[in-house]
């Protein structure tokens, strides 16, 4: 079974040059990039909106109002439809009415106008007149992708898919299609998102009726359509049928019909599921809210957010010790307690370190290719934060249970995604170990090689912290979890986890400073266990300082956490007390590959966060290490800079 709700998009190549000079419209979301680039490099002056349907006008008004606002002057704009008026499928008063509006607003309108070519700053029409043209936006009808073609599927005369009552192929009962790709045969209609809109259910229906062998249902689409064009001035144009009004009511009814759209994709929730009981069956029924971890009462999150926590590891760590050294095991062969350091450092034949460390994290995100990325990026920031280069890399990669194709395929990815970052670094993958699990997690550990201990801060030095990323990522991801997250948000947390900090430890590794790379325990614990190192007992953190990432605090300020935070939370010492601010409460929110923090003397610091900034990293001071408490101090100002 095949359901083929793909969409149409502007006939590239119907117009020389359209591909590599043209602005489609469709689809929405590379085109909202493109505006973007345009804007960012000053207001185009001439525009040309090849189109005069609906969306064309509408985009022109759009582009007029804009203009006026943001740059203090309307652009010269053009719009050149092929048809005799402007929107043909309307009423004539309705085209009366856009042409009005248009020329208000300085639009200068061509009818009959068939552009052929366009090139870099001009475009030309079939009757052989030439204009100049800062942007040329594609808003013409929709056509199908060339592979319909050699589908071997029946289409219509324009190249759709042809459908039945049904929404199924005339040729091959197995495939659906809806939307702008598909065509009705015996009952067409045009290309709207209206009809689209009204189709999806039927075609939802129906693939469910498909799949368990019941009769289909069938769809009626509504002969007449309600049509709401914005003017940009408050007022829209409502057509439906023969009826053609302009009125502020008009807008008010679009607006409030596109908000209401849009909020079903932006305004999402989802109950958190039932909390899982860890040990069933030898717990006892629960007396009270300390009977289960409340991080389980929450989603469990995803990266960094899945681990263990500080105090849980930490515990475990010493009570392990103690086990086997009652059992007999050699004192001298059992790790130090305490977890300040992020690796392993081993002395190396002919003088200075290997430098060793594991991480593994677990499906951060459906993208298998990202998901290698970010996991091998993760691994290696231990390694640059002992101030070491990476050599080697072993792989360590459990995988959900799939079929065997599917399993390969995924497992290509992740390890494609890897090898791109690690090949970046310089290491070399030099084996691993994968196995089939429950759910997929993907690691790595990591052996570099330093000449050069950190040099630990004097007192005279007034250390200061330094941070090489946003923090935010725990709190974003969960948000995505709970469907609370913009996409922008979600897509820029991932971006930053997938970027390496390679560059930021080439620049600090001319100072040596003692690091730390912000990960799963949350900047405040990982800011603490810098101290403890530098042989400092406090921290002071300014919070107006910490850069956060797009959307992490308005998603704290909701309440939204990451199952790690309160356990996070709970293993810093506050040296006064505070208010759980959204700012206060990011100190605590667990990160996957996050950023380098490292404690540089005062007078470096403002030198080296100039050199982060000048190549392109995030550089920012946001506290300082001190011995006047015990603990976590922080501060709404920028009480670092006294």
């Amino acid at each position: 079974m095949l359901s083929v709700n793909i969409g149409g998009r502007p006939n590239l190549a119907a117009i020389d040059g359209a591909a590599q000079h043209a602005v489609p419209v469709k689809p929405i979301s590379r085109f909202q990039h493109r505006l973007d680039e345009l804007v960012s490099k000053g207001y185009p002056r001439r525009i040309a909106i090849i189109g005069g349907g609906a969306a064309g006008c509408e985009l022109a008004l759009a582009f007029a109002r804009r203009w006026f606002r943001e740059a203090g002057a309307r652009p010269d704009i053009f719009i050149f439809a092929r048809s005799a008026r402007l929107v043909p499928e309307m009423p004539p008063r309705a085209a009366r009415l856009l042409h009005d509006a248009l020329r208000d607003v300085g639009c200068t309108v061509q009818c009959g106008a068939e552009v052929t070519t366009i090139e870099d700053g001009a475009l030309t029409l079939a009757s052989g007149d030439r204009f100049e043209c800062d942007a040329v936006f594609l808003v013409s009808a929709v056509a199908p992708p060339a592979w319909l073609a050699h589908s071997g599927l029946t289409l219509d005369a324009a190249g759709f898919i042809a459908v039945g009552p049904h929404l199924q192929s005339l040729s091959h009962d197995f495939v659906f299609a809806a939307g702008d790709i598909a065509a009705l045969s015996d009952d067409p209609r045009p290309k709207s998102g209206v009809y689209a809109v009204r189709a999806g259910p039927v075609l939802a229906e129906n693939l469910r009726r498909f799949a368990t062998g019941q009769r289909l249902r069938r769809w009626r689409p509504q002969k007449t359509a309600l049509a709401l064009v914005g003017t940009a001035d408050g007022k829209a144009l409502a057509v439906r049928g023969k009826h053609v009004s302009h009125s502020r009511s008009a807008w008010w009814l679009k607006k409030w019909i596109d908000r209401r759209w849009m909020a079903k994709y932006t305004k999402l929730s989802m109950p958190p599921p039932p909390a899982p009981r860890p040990l069933a069956g030898l717990q006892p029924e629960r007396a009270g809210d300390a009977a289960i971890d409340p991080a389980f009462e929450a989603m469990r999150c995803l990266g960094c957010g899945a681990k263990t926590s500080h105090e849980t590891l930490e515990t475990a760590l010493q009570d392990a010790i103690v086990i086997a050294r009652d059992l007999g095991a050699d004192a001298d062969l059992l790790p130090v307690a305490g977890l300040s350091e992020d690796s392993a450092i081993l002395p190396a034949q002919g003088g200075g370190n290997l430098v060793q460390s594991v991480d593994v994290i677990s499906e951060i995100t459906s993208d298998p290719f990202q998901l290698g990325q970010i996991a091998a990026v993760h691994a290696l920031s231990d390694i640059y934060a002992a101030n070491a280069t990476p050599q080697q890399a072993l792989a360590i990669i459990n995988m959900a249970p799939a079929r065997v194709d599917l399993q390969r395929e995924h497992l290509t990815q992740i390890m494609a995604g890897s090898l791109m970052a690690l090949a970046e670094s310089g290491t070399l993958l030099v084996g691993g170990h994968t196995s089939e699990t429950d759910a997929t997690t993907v690691g790595f550990a990591v052996t570099g090689t330093r000449s050069h201990a950190p040099r630990p801060p004097r007192l005279e030095d007034d250390p200061v912290l330094v941070i090489t990323k946003p923090v935010g990522t725990g709190v974003v991801m969960a948000g995505a979890m709970q469907l609370v997250a913009d996409g922008d948000w979600v897509k820029s947390a991932l971006t930053s986890m997938a970027a390496s900090n390679g560059v930021a430890a080439d620049l600090l590794a001319a100072d040596c400073p003692v690091m730390t790379d912000v990960t799963g325990f949350g900047l405040a614990r990982h800011a603490l266990n810098l101290a403890e190192r530098c042989r400092y007992s406090g921290v002071e953190i300014s919070l107006s300082a910490v850069p956060l990432l797009d959307g992490a605090d308005i998603l704290l300020d909701k309440g939204i956490r990451s199952s790690l935070h309160d356990q996070n939370a709970a293993s810093v010492r506050l040296a006064q007390a505070v208010t759980d601010t959204a700012r206060h409460a990011a100190l605590f929110d667990p990160q996957t590959s996050g950023g380098l923090l490292a404690a540089l003397p005062r007078a470096r610091a403002e030198d080296m966060v100039g050199r982060l900034r000048a190549a392109g990293q995030t550089g920012v001071i946001i506290g300082r290490l001190t011995n006047a408490w015990t603990g976590l101090y922080s501060a709404h100002n920028s009480a670092h800079r006294g």
